[in-house]
């Protein structure tokens, strides 16, 4: 399985999230890929973890694996595919950007069938809570240093399409609304927005 689901979080969402990701009792959560030391640090709060977060659950795998790296004196997680990655949103007053969790368990040599099959489980009921409570198909990317360019059959547009691959969470959607000048982007300072389209339902 090799799948990712991208979304808006604000805080508030983010908070909700968290409490689905630990209604299970083995989650612990992980600021990675990159370590300082051999065996990782771990939270069960995402307030102690940084904007990269490694999803892990102790009963797929009992340990991570890392490789040191000389060069910059840290650990590299080389177990990611039995784990959850998960980027979070992050914000300003303006800004709120793009994040997504994904699964890759295409390449897990020596990784258990069944914890391969309770992993892939856990991503698409997280997926799947994404998908019930947030909304898609409501924004749409621009670059405000170009001139407006409707789309057209075989071209892209300036604004595109909306977008139905990133969904936006309650929250995020009721803070957008509050300031039109708000926009989603893929980091807090890119030129490229998303905007909320103007005649969304609430």
């Amino acid at each position: 399985m090799n799948s990712q689901i991208c979304f808006a979080m604000h805080p508030t969402d983010e908070r909700e999230f968290e409490s689905v990701l630990l209604c299970d009792s083995s989650i612990q959560f992980i600021s990675g890929p990159r370590w300082k030391n051999e065996i990782p640090s771990t939270s069960r709060s995402l307030a102690d973890i940084d904007s990269y977060c490694i999803v892990w659950s102790t009963s797929d795998t009992a340990t991570l694996n890392a490789d040191y790296i000389p060069s910059c004196n840290d650990w590299y997680c080389r177990s990611e595919y039995a784990t959850i990655q998960f980027l979070r949103s992050e914000m300003d007053d303006l800004v709120i950007t793009q994040g997504r969790i994904a699964v890759i368990t295409n390449e897990c040599e020596g990784f258990p069938l069944t914890s391969v099959k309770q992993l892939e489980k856990r991503f698409r009921k997280l997926r799947n809570f994404i998908k019930k409570n947030y909304r898609n198909s409501i924004v749409q990317w621009r670059n405000p240093t170009i001139p407006y360019r409707p789309s057209q059959p075989n071209r892209s547009g300036n604004p595109s399409s909306p977008d139905p691959q990133l969904w936006v969470g309650p929250h995020a959607l009721a803070w957008l609304r509050q300031n039109p000048c708000r926009r989603i982007k893929q980091s807090l300072h890119c030129i490229v927005e998303a905007v909320l389209i103007a005649n969304v339902s609430q």
